[in-house]
């Protein structure tokens, strides 16, 4: 009997012992392909595959699924699939997948972190010490965190979180996300609003949106003005929401008091992106998922996702509607 084949893309990881261990216990051939040899790869092994795993970053378009013959599943490797052609996945009836569930505690203690760290000008301090300062007083002024509004823009998983975290100071937590029903706000004590409600309340905007054609630039100069002058924007969702040149004005003008930023629009950053260098920004290099415990749970969940669909049940975590064959 002819093993079954799973291609993983991936450009960030070097190791898959974890995935070696569960794809071998189940008599699973499986190949690592990275960038630089996707074509020879994909002729010699992917088109053979019967699930890929695409690690976040690599694309997989229609170049690519357009060739697979018995593919039942592509696995997303983290919580974003927009580097998966979801359109071509299925035309061919390809399960696409993510893991939807994944990493919600680091991602919203990242969060909580990094609207700590601007709201408390460590940055700015810190920098201080280094060169040799020692003046608790020199810097922008620093506002009482207990009895401020944080908003959230979308209200998924990660934000309801973010929302019970973040009440323990002693915040006002409001939320946008006109796909969440309202009991799902009352549930959390956090009060539904209005996108421009959310904007022109908010202390500490956060956001917790998948970037899509209406998400991307969403918050633009006209938009950040909207907010309180001295608020917080946080960034843990995609970098392409925020326009960064925008920002970067509206941090300078002194509207904006500061940003916590996990994710760019362009990752790794130019070295002339002025957010990199401003005191007032905490720039992580998309590393909110990261913990010993959360990468195992990917792998180790991804991988038995990809295996449930190559035995013919369904996966956790279906993205697109596969349309059962006629007879």
């Amino acid at each position: 009997m002819t093993k079954k084949k799973v291609w993983i893309l991936d450009d960030e990881w070097f190791s898959h012992d974890v995935e070696m261990g569960i794809y071998s216990d189940h008599d699973i051939e499986y190949k690592v392909t990275r960038s630089e040899t996707v074509k020879e790869d994909l002729e010699s092994f992917g088109k053979y595959a019967d699930g890929i795993v695409a690690q976040i970053g690599f694309p997989c378009g229609r170049d690519i699924i357009s060739e697979l013959k018995k593919c039942k599943i592509i696995a997303a490797s983290g919580v974003g699939f927009n580097h998966i052609d979801m359109d071509a996945a299925t035309e061919k009836r390809i399960y696409v997948t993510n893991m939807a569930d994944y990493c919600i505690d680091e991602v919203s203690d990242h969060t909580i972190a990094l609207a700590l760290g601007v709201a408390r000008r460590l940055r700015a301090y810190n920098e201080q010490v280094r060169n040799l300062g020692w003046n608790p007083l020199d810097t922008l002024p620093i506002k009482r965190l207990r009895g401020r509004t944080v908003g959230l823009l979308g209200f998924g998983r990660i934000a309801k979180e973010v929302a019970r975290k973040f009440q323990v100071f002693g915040v006002h937590v409001i939320a946008h996300d006109k796909f969440v029903p309202e009991e799902a706000f009352a549930e959390l004590g956090v009060e539904s609003v209005t996108l421009d409600g959310l904007l022109e309340r908010s202390d500490i905007l956060s956001l917790h949106v998948p970037l899509t054609e209406q998400t991307k630039g969403l918050l633009d100069y006209d938009r950040m003005k909207q907010m309180q002058e001295g608020s917080i924007i946080i960034n843990t969702c995609r970098g392409a929401i925020i326009q960064e040149e925008a920002l970067s004005k509206v941090i300078k003008e002194g509207h904006i008091a500061g940003a916590g930023l996990d994710v760019l629009a362009e990752e790794p950053p130019s070295k002339t992106l002025d957010l990199l260098y401003m005191d007032e920004v905490f720039v992580t290099p998309h590393s909110s998922y990261v913990s010993v415990e959360s990468e195992y749970e990917l792998r180790s969940r991804t991988s038995l996702n990809v295996i449930r669909a190559l035995e013919g049940e369904r996966p956790e975590f279906v993205l697109n509607t596969i349309k059962e064959k006629t007879v």
